[in-house]
């Protein structure tokens, strides 16, 4: 009984949202569809209404791999999680492709976060960023042996230096097979030198109960060691609450009308 009401609360969400799609071509011509995470939240709790009791916590490490990745893997391993990294092309050597296929083989995913990290470069205009997309894809391709499927935005889809022009890239990325994910949950660990431990945990625990399908934005570049140090405390607490771990291969995803932004 609860599994039909659901589908059919799915159906009647999936309706509205075309509707919406509809009107949204009128206001904006191309109707593009783009995902953001205020979006995603949005979305995300209706569903939870009609969900309870699946909670999936999805962990996310951006500006990898470097030394902290093969202790997080460390981590994770130990503690039966697995995560998604979004790496920057840029710093893969052939000791940094062997992290990363070891995140693989642990079950982890990875995707394109950037080659340079550089937003005068990446965020100039559309031709400057798929540019930068594609030599981190093709870094990722040779290493996996396919083109990755995920994608994050440095500093997020809805940046000051991107935002006037993210549908059209978000557009290009779907027709190319690839999802961009960003986050709603953050443990604000790369926003100084040396984000405290204890801090970056209070981050996580502050928001991560507000969803049943949390996306968990942390960091594994070389600089963040707190984090690293904090992880098995933040595992044992998304445990402690319910949550089993995922992929971001495997989460739902969701698609919004322009005209929402």
């Amino acid at each position: 009984m609860k599994k039909s009401v659901y589908i059919i609360c799915v159906c009647v969400l999936m309706v509205l949202v075309f509707y919406e799609a509809g009107r949204g071509e009128d206001k904006k011509s191309g109707g593009v569809y783009v995902p953001t995470a205020r979006l995603m939240s949005q979305l995300q709790k209706e569903n939870n209404k009609e969900e309870k009791g699946k909670k999936v916590a999805y962990l996310t490490f951006d500006d990898g791999p470097s030394y902290n990745t093969e202790k997080i893997l460390d981590i994770l391993k130990e503690k039966k999680a697995v995560s998604s990294f979004f790496i920057i092309g840029k710093d893969i050597s052939e000791e940094k492709e062997k992290i990363i296929k070891r995140a693989l083989k642990q079950g982890n995913a990875v995707g394109v976060h950037t080659y340079c990290h550089e937003q005068c470069n990446i965020y100039k205009d559309k031709e400057h960023f798929f540019a930068d997309y594609d030599k981190a894809e093709q870094v990722l391709e040779n290493i996996l042996g396919r083109k990755p499927t995920l994608h994050r935005f440095p500093w997020g889809s809805n940046n000051g230096f991107v935002s006037s022009f993210v549908d059209s890239l978000i557009e290009e990325l779907q027709r190319r097979g690839v999802r961009s994910f960003d986050w709603n949950v953050s443990g604000e660990d790369s926003v100084g030198a040396s984000v405290a431990e204890e801090t970056i945990f209070a981050n996580v625990k502050r928001d991560l109960t507000r969803y049943d399908k949390p996306i968990i934005l942390l960091h594994d570049s070389a600089t963040t060691n707190h984090t690293t140090a904090v992880l098995p405390q933040i595992i044992d607490y998304i445990r402690e609450q319910g949550y089993e771990f995922d992929t971001l291969e495997n989460h739902p995803g969701y698609l919004f009308p322009a005209s929402w932004r």
